[in-house]
């Protein structure tokens, strides 16, 4: 029974995985395009409640077998890995092609998405101290709050995303079969539907700055320097759970080639950046100005990232994303006969 119930969970999480993936590409998209009309403002800013929270929050999930031993640290080896030439490639395209504005070049700070790279080193390396604490998801809060009052930058090293993003990366890790049941069971659909509204129009109303979302900058940084600013990133992450939980919804609970294509998006994560990037930078974007345009690169954002999931994307570019990294220590130890 338990393995059952492992497996429906594990096709949830995997169903969401995917979605979320497909929204990223979506939202990177609709980014050069949001300031054309209040509509795509709003949906972008109702994106960005909560799929980075909910990638956040998946990716705690597959990393329940985490431990400092063998396996976990090639998984760490994997991910430095990724986030070495992924930072290089990227860094040196944006020199090249992209020239993208406001782009520091430096290995400390994270080029665009690849922050999440690092920050997901950084929670795995957390995992083994919050695990021993009583209570770690509100003391990860506590912290998620107190590092926008730091005096510096909160780029460098994704410091203020990684801080910030634990608690859902912890909630993710913790979270148990019965959770996920009772939010594919118990869920009103109207409830939902009206709840994210009420987000999105939140925001409008308020005219929050996105840069509460992206997290990436101290309370400083976004001109905030009163004692209760903390009061804010409390009252965000809120509505981002709120929001998570209006995702959920829509996610389906049925095995499909939906779940297969959710074991594969570090594929999608690593190489859509190329296209959308190569697009920005060749000016497509601007040329989509009415509703039929956008609506042709909403249908392209999503064909690309069913296309990068595809097997024959993976047969060629795994030797970049999946190399052997166990070769060198195969070698060393047949040349000196460790």
């Amino acid at each position: 029974m338990d393995r059952i119930e492992n497996e429906a969970t594990d096709t949830f999480m995997l169903n969401a995985k995917f979605l979320l993936i497909l929204i990223v590409v979506i939202a990177n998209c609709i980014e050069p395009l949001m300031h054309q009309s209040k509509a795509l403002y709003s949906i972008y800013l109702g994106i960005y409640t909560f799929h980075i929270p909910m990638f956040v929050l998946v990716t705690g999930y597959f990393s329940k077998s985490f431990r400092l031993d063998i396996p976990g640290i090639e998984s760490l080896q994997k991910i430095f890995y990724h986030y070495l030439i992924f930072q290089s490639l990227y860094s040196l395209l944006d020199l090249l092609v992209f020239h993208a504005p406001g782009v520091h070049y430096s290995f400390f700070i994270p080029y665009s998405l690849l922050w999440f790279l690092f920050s997901h080193f950084c929670w795995r390396m957390l995992l083994p101290l919050f695990t021993k604490m009583k209570h770690p998801l509100v003391i990860s809060i506590i912290l998620g709050v107190l590092i926008g009052y730091t005096p510096f930058t909160g780029t460098i090293l994704s410091f203020s995303r990684t801080i910030v993003f634990f608690p859902f990366f912890l909630a993710g890790y913790y979270i148990r079969l019965d959770h996920v049941r009772t939010i594919m069971i118990h869920r009103n659909r109207w409830l939902f539907a009206c709840c994210m509204a009420g987000i999105v129009i939140l925001f409008n109303l308020f005219s929050v700055d996105p840069k509460w979302l992206y997290s990436s900058f101290t309370f400083k940084e976004m001109g905030f320097f009163h004692w209760y600013t903390g009061i804010y990133r409390l009252s965000i992450y809120l509505l981002e759970i709120l929001a998570s939980l209006c995702f959920l919804y829509i996610v389906p609970r049925q095995k499909s080639f939906v779940t297969d294509w959710g074991k594969y998006t570090v594929y999608v994560f690593l190489l859509h950046a190329l296209i959308t990037k190569t697009a920005i930078s060749m000016g497509l974007f601007t040329y989509v100005h009415n509703s039929i345009q956008v609506a042709l690169v909403l249908l392209l954002a999503t064909a690309l990232t069913c296309l990068l999931s595809q097997e024959i994307v993976r047969r060629y570019s795994r030797p970049l994303i999946e190399p052997d990294l166990n070769y060198w220590e195969r070698w060393i130890v047949k040349k000196y006969r460790i």
